[in-house]
C-alpha cells in the first residue's frame, strides 16, 4: 500500500475565513429559497459538506438551508493512499479535508487485487493524482452505516486556475440565493415567453451571432442533450460529445467547451467520464 502526503493548504487558495457561516441554518427542512430538486447540481465548499445534516432517514443532506444531492467542489490533492482496486483520496480547499474512494477500472489493478500480491505497486487509479493539483469533484451524498458517504465521484483535473475562482463564486451566490440574500432569477433557459430583446436580455447565454432566428450553441448542446436523457436512467446511459458534434454539425472541441459551460451553470454534469454528460 502505498501512501503519498503534502503539507496543509498553500497561499493560492482564494478562500479565507474557513467557508460559510453555518449559525443561521435552519434547523428543519430548507425553506422555498432554498428547495432544491434530486436533480440539482450544488456548487459547494467542503466545511459545509462536513457540517451537512441529514433531518429525515434516508432523506437528503441539509446545510445552510441548501438540500445537497449532486454536488459539486474544488481543492487540493493532498493525501492519496493506494490500495490497488481503488485509492482513498483527501482533498482539502481552505475551509476544510475530506476524504472519498476513487475505484480503478484498469484491468491490471483489478487482476492484482484479486489475486491478493502484495508489495509496491502503483496501481493505473493512482497515477491520475498528483498530490498539490487541484481538481474539480462531482458526487452525490449518502447515508451509509450511520455516516456521511461520497458516492459516485467523477474528478476532472483543474488546468486553470480561473476554474477554482469561479467555483468558490457560485457557491457564494448558492448560498446568497438560498438565504435570501440575493433576489432569485425571474426567467429560465430556453421558455419563449418573451420578446427577442426581452429573451437575448434574460438569457445565461452569450449569443454566438447575430442572426435572429438562430439559437446560440449552448442552448442548442442543452436541447440536444435532453432530447437524448429524456426517460433514461444516468446509471446507464450518457450523451457523449461525440454524439453531440456528429449530431449538430459541430467541432468536438467546440462541444467540450459549451458542455463545460452547461456544467458550471448546472444544466447538465459529467457521469462515466468527462466526455460524457446526463442531464439534471
Amino acid at each position: 500500500m502505498a501512501t503519498y502526503q503534502q503539507q496543509p493548504f498553500n497561499e493560492y487558495s482564494s478562500v479565507s475565513g474557513g467557508g460559510f457561516d453555518n449559525s443561521q441554518a435552519s434547523a428543519g427542512k430548507p425553506n422555498s429559497a432554498g428547495g432544491q430538486t434530486t436533480a440539482t447540481l450544488t456548487p459547494v465548499t467542503i466545511k459545509q459538506i462536513l457540517e451537512a445534516k441529514q433531518f429525515v432517514q434516508d432523506g437528503p443532506y441539509v446545510v445552510n438551508n441548501i438540500e445537497l444531492h449532486n454536488i459539486c467542489f474544488v481543492g487540493v490533492v493532498r493525501n492519496v493512499v493506494d490500495h490497488t482496486a481503488n485509492v482513498n483520496v483527501t482533498v482539502e480547499d481552505g475551509t476544510g479535508q475530506l476524504e472519498f474512494r476513487q475505484w480503478s477500472n484498469d484491468q491490471k489493478d483489478i487482476e492484482r487485487a484479486s489475486q491478493g500480491e502484495k508489495g509496491e505497486y502503483n496501481s493505473e487509479v493512482s497515477q491520475q493524482f498528483q498530490i498539490g493539483s487541484y481538481v474539480k469533484v462531482f458526487a452525490t451524498l449518502r447515508e451509509f452505516g450511520g455516516k456521511m458517504n461520497i458516492q459516485y465521484a467523477l474528478v476532472k483535473p483543474i488546468e486553470n486556475f480561473n476554474e477554482v475562482i469561479a467555483h468558490h463564486l457560485s457557491a457564494i451566490k448558492c448560498y446568497a440565493l438560498a438565504n435570501g440574500k440575493l433576489a432569485h432569477p425571474t426567467s429560465a433557459v430556453g421558455t419563449g415567453t418573451s420578446t427577442g430583446q426581452e429573451s437575448n436580455a434574460q438569457s445565461l447565454f452569450v449569443q454566438d451571432n447575430d442572426f435572429s432566428n438562430a439559437k446560440p450553441a449552448t442552448q442548442r448542446i442543452l436541447d440536444f442533450c435532453r432530447d437524448q436523457c429524456r426517460d433514461k436512467d444516468a446509471n446507464t446511459f450518457s450523451v457523449h460529445t461525440k454524439l453531440i458534434a456528429q449530431s449538430l454539425g459541430m467541432l468536438e472541441d467546440d462541444v467540450r467547451m459549451h458542455c463545460q459551460t452547461l456544467t458550471e451553470q448546472g444544466f447538465i454534469y459529467p457521469t462515466f467520464d468527462e466526455n460524457s454528460y446526463f442531464t439534471l
